[in-house]
């Protein structure tokens, strides 16, 4: 790193954010690189150079690709206001990856995304644009339509208010390719297999604004999602208005750079620190700031609900909690009022999260805490009424409590010495059982990622088991593969959440120019369309280099899905982290055509391919040829309508 005219002295620092690498400094560098927490970081000088450049070699992890560089770098000097400095990056060549081939075929005016179940052509052509007549039967699956296109006129059937809608979105796909022109006549039938179809936007870690929720949202519709889920507190941002706790956007969803003390440590007055990229500010325009106000939310609610869509709201808890817990510290000391603590100033618990904070977990054993549950599902629950839809579910996360959380609270301690208890993994039990209390006397029901379900007595699975709308199935490696059929066959509520084919977040390939993570490998549109929720053991076809992988004995010794279990595979969802995203266009970029595969897995849950385990069988390589067809053919000219960046194989 080469800091070019910095000021005479070393009084001065440059912040930045950098996803969490060890740093070692060569001896002799003129400075150090000083981690805060999580990815904010920031130069210290320890020689004058008297405006010269100033050279930091140091040793720190590969890139695993460019979108992971030092960013958002700010100059400080001390008394002074931060100044934002430009930043030259010197990658080394890379050439792009091309991670799978397909063979195009000839696609028609049918060849929609999600596929349709039948299409019985008929004699002669129809208009698609006539005006359609709607009538409602009985005794059919949820979701279920038939539309009829014959002698000139449109008739519709459905089961539902859904079956009636899909129809209307497969009508305005006709449309869309037949560009004006007739159709040859038919009768097309068909319906969802999976209630659950959706996608998860992380909107904590850097937000997404209104308006372009809404354009997602009409993206989705238009290949019949039915789910939304909104992660909107975590560590990094609160991010939907909560009337009567005020701080938790006007503190929790502000990012600005912090205040240095004279003894290294820092305090945050004005706002969280900044991570993933940096804003000096509050009010900077940045995808750290933001938040959906009262108005805004209901708003959203309304729009989804009109495209059938619904929307899951969730806080991560009780790690992933950072907003809020810093927020309620903030509320107490501004007004005094402590009811709402989610911390303890006597906790002297040493942890360290996943992401690199040691102070993001509630204090479980704080009668505040659940004052606070309280608080928020309440408000929750009044914007859904306002909206006048309804609220499925509240999800509380649940996931990677760090090691080390709670061993030092005096509140803890005497929680468990008042139940007999020793094992600070019974304050897990001890939460799930307290939020269990409030959504019941709330007639409200859950969410949780599947940490929520594991390592719990089998009184508290019970009532997790009549509480639950759902649990993401997100972590599969390393033996957890079997994880979704066991929660199935506890009667859990699974959404299928596998990494290696559901997170969107992962770059499209190794590539060094293509942005996204890697930790749980690489997912593409084939990796995304090869998911099998009724055979997880064989969703992984080809490994993250593109070597294909044996699936012979894949599934030996592991639990399968059994005819009793199968109902409790309610759904796939595709997740958006939004570590990565710096904009709008990174948002449809990951999630087109990516996410393709997911809808189209979720409405035609039992491929013609299923039961196969060479990865280029001719079954699957002839059914994928023909979904990525139409990707080519009819998705990249929608896309390129509407304006919105997307993934062009």
């Amino acid at each position: 790193m080469e800091i070019q005219n910095p000021p005479a002295g070393t009084e001065w620092t440059v912040w930045f954010s950098q996803f969490r690498t060890p740093v070692t400094m060569e001896t002799d560098a003129p400075g150090t690189i000083e981690h805060i927490s999580g990815t904010l970081y920031r130069v210290v000088p320890t020689a004058d150079t008297k405006g010269a450049a100033m050279t930091l070699r140091y040793e720190a992890r590969p890139l695993v690709n460019q979108c992971r560089a030092p960013e958002g770098f700010f100059l400080q000097r001390k008394g002074g206001k931060p100044v934002a400095v430009t930043a030259e990056y010197r990658f080394l060549p890379s050439e792009p990856v091309h991670s799978f081939d397909y063979s195009h075929v000839e696609t028609g005016v049918y060849d929609i995304i999600p596929r349709l179940k039948e299409v019985k052509r008929l004699e002669g052509e129809t208009d698609p644009a006539a005006e359609p007549t709607v009538s409602y039967v009985d005794g059919q699956r949820p979701g279920w339509y038939r539309i009829t296109l014959a002698d000139g006129a449109v008739r519709v059937e459905a089961a539902d208010e859904d079956g009636a809608y899909y129809a209307s979105v497969t009508l305005g796909r006709l449309r869309r390719n037949a560009q004006g022109a007739a159709v040859p006549a038919a009768v097309v039938t068909d319906w969802p297999d999976l209630p659950w179809r959706g996608l998860m936007l992380d909107v904590s870690r850097n937000f997404t604004q209104k308006a372009d929720l809404l354009r997602l949202i009409d993206l989705m519709a238009s290949y019949k999602a039915s789910f939304l889920h909104l992660h909107f507190g975590d560590d990094e941002g609160w991010r939907i208005e909560i009337d009567a706790l005020p701080e938790l956007t006007s503190y929790g969803a502000a990012r600005c750079l912090p205040v240095l003390r004279e003894d290294g440590t820092i305090a945050e007055p004005d706002g969280l620190q900044p991570t993933y990229c940096v804003a000096a500010r509050p009010g900077d325009d940045s995808p750290g700031n933001g938040y959906y106000s009262h108005a805004d939310f209901v708003e959203i609610l309304r729009y989804a609900n009109e495209r059938h869509i619904r929307i899951i709201p969730e806080f991560d808890t009780p790690g992933h909690s950072r907003a809020a817990v810093k927020s309620m510290e903030v509320r107490a000391q501004r007004t005094g009022d402590r009811s709402c603590l989610l911390s303890e100033p006597a906790d002297t618990s040493v942890y360290e999260s996943v992401q690199d904070y040691t102070d993001n977990v509630m204090n479980v054993a704080l009668p505040s805490t659940y004052t606070f549950f309280e608080t928020v599902f309440d408000g929750l629950i009044a914007l859904y009424a306002e909206a006048g839809v309804p609220l499925e579910a509240i999800h509380i996360g649940g996931d990677e409590v760090p090691d080390g959380a709670w061993t030092g609270s005096p509140a803890c301690a005497a929680l468990l010495a008042e139940n007999g208890r020793t094992d600070i993994g019974w304050l897990k039990e001890y939460f799930l059982n307290r939020l269990m209390d409030i959504a019941e006397a709330r007639g409200i029901k859950l969410g949780g990622w599947q940490d929520v379900c594991q390592h719990v007595t089998p009184a508290t699975l019970a009532r997790l088991r009549a509480n639950l709308a759902l649990t993401n199935l997100w972590t599969v490696s390393h033996g957890r593969d079997v994880l979704p059929y066991e929660f199935a066959a506890e009667g859990l509520p699974v959404v299928i959440s596998s990494a290696p084919n559901c997170y969107m977040d992962f770059a499209y390939n190794y590539g060094k120019t293509e942005r996204g993570h890697s930790w749980g490998g690489f997912v593409d549109e084939r990796r995304s369309f090869s998911l099998q929720p009724y055979d997880m053991y064989r969703s992984v076809r080809w490994d993250d280099y593109c070597n294909p992988v044996d699936l012979t004995h894949s599934g030996e010794g592991k639990p399968a899905l059994t005819p009793a279990s199968r109902p409790h595979i309610i759904g796939v969802e595709g997740h958006l982290w939004a570590e990565t995203i710096r904009c709008f266009d990174h948002v449809t970029y990951y999630f087109f055509p990516k996410s393709l595969g997911l809808f189209e897995r979720g409405w035609n849950a039992s491929p013609s391919w299923a039961g196969t385990t060479a990865p280029d069988d001719p079954a699957f390589v002839a059914d994928f040829d023909h979904f990525f067809s139409i990707v080519t053919d009819h998705e990249y000219p929608y896309y390129d309508s509407l304006g919105i960046s997307y993934h062009r194989h």
